[in-house]
């Protein structure tokens, strides 16, 4: 399951860092260009990320 924590964390650290990219018109070509709606959703999936990436990685028992 951490592995799996970890996988996710990292894709939607990932995501968010081109959605928040193409939302401030910094990557090109594509729909999402230029919206800051990408953006504001890019920096959610960055705090997700970085929510599951930090979560301990043994629970105590």
């Amino acid at each position: 399951m951490t592995i799996a924590r970890r996988f996710l964390g990292a894709l939607l650290f990932l995501t968010g860092v081109v959605w928040i990219g193409q939302g401030l018109n910094l990557i090109h070509g594509s729909s999402m260009t230029g919206s800051t709606f990408w953006a504001l959703m890019g920096a959610i999936c960055i705090l997700a990320g970085l929510g599951l990436l930090s979560w301990p990685w043994r629970t105590s028992s």
